[in-house]
């Protein structure tokens, strides 16, 4: 019995043993350990506006390095407006977006531009237009559209559904955003609080005598919580429901208000 649970000790101690000195011949021959802090991030009602998520790594020494992160994708309804009577602006088209990645970022350790030629920007997905996304979205219109004018018009809904990713913090190109210290980095990740719960997927990309080299890649897991998966699938489904709790929201405020405002005048 003695011997048995030596001998299981003993293989434990070899099995830890084995793995330590594993990881320590991989950093030593450089082959990229990833780190990400936190690894999964939570979303309430009353989270802050943004959180900042540390991506550190290791690389071989003279190189830059550029982390791109990508979203689950999402479907979106927009409207085209356009002057009706020369000067009132009316919707003219309608066209539901599906299949694009509701936040994308590129974080890189210098200008990309002076290290990666446009075609080469092109072939990993590291363009700062995002022309990739042009490409990977789908996009299905109302009514009928000749066929002469979809190209243009699904470039048109498209560049101003990530216009709109962009203004909102979703869409980011970060030059400077990655810090090197000999053969480490670390990447600093803006994420806002109106993006998306998911996987979220992490390239990391070396680039060396001007070509961009997939190093490794992760992923974060971001998760919301109860209150705000509730509201969000009221809000979808059953918007009248949604419109009442809302409703009664606002009163149950304004009566808070009008509570305290009376206690400090003294009625």
């Amino acid at each position: 019995m003695r011997l048995a649970i030596l001998g299981s000790i003993l293989a434990a101690l070899l099995v830890t043993a084995a793995g330590s000195a594993m990881a320590a011949a991989a950093e030593s021959d450089g082959a990229p350990v990833l780190k990400i802090e936190p690894r999964i991030l939570g979303g309430s009602l009353f989270s802050r506006h943004y959180q900042t998520v540390v991506i550190t790594g290791t690389c071989p020494e003279k190189c830059e390095v550029v982390v791109k992160v990508i979203s689950p994708t999402g479907a979106f309804k927009l409207n085209k407006a356009g002057k009706s009577l020369g000067f009132v602006w009316v919707p003219s088209g309608h066209a539901e977006v599906t299949e694009i990645p509701v936040m994308y970022a590129v974080l890189c350790s210098t200008k990309i531009s002076s290290i990666l030629s446009p075609a080469e920007q092109e072939r990993a997905g590291l363009c700062p237009d995002f022309r990739g996304i042009y490409q990977q979205a789908k996009i299905r219109f109302e009514k009928d559209v000749p066929r002469d004018e979809r190209t243009a018009l699904h470039k048109e809904y498209v560049a101003g559904l990530i216009k709109i990713f962009m203004e909102d913090g979703l869409y980011q190109y970060r030059e400077g955003a990655v810090k090197m210290d000999s053969r480490t980095f670390t990447a600093r990740l803006v994420y806002p609080a109106n993006a998306p719960p998911g996987d979220y997927k992490i390239f990391c990309y070396v680039i060396e005598a001007g070509r961009a080299r997939l190093l490794c890649q992760d992923k974060l897991l971001v998760k919301s919580s109860r209150e705000v998966e509730w509201l969000s699938y009221y809000a979808h489904a059953k918007p009248a429901i949604y419109g009442i709790f809302s409703a009664l929201v606002a009163v149950a405020v304004g009566l808070l208000v009008g509570i305290v405002l009376g206690r400090r005048t003294g009625r």
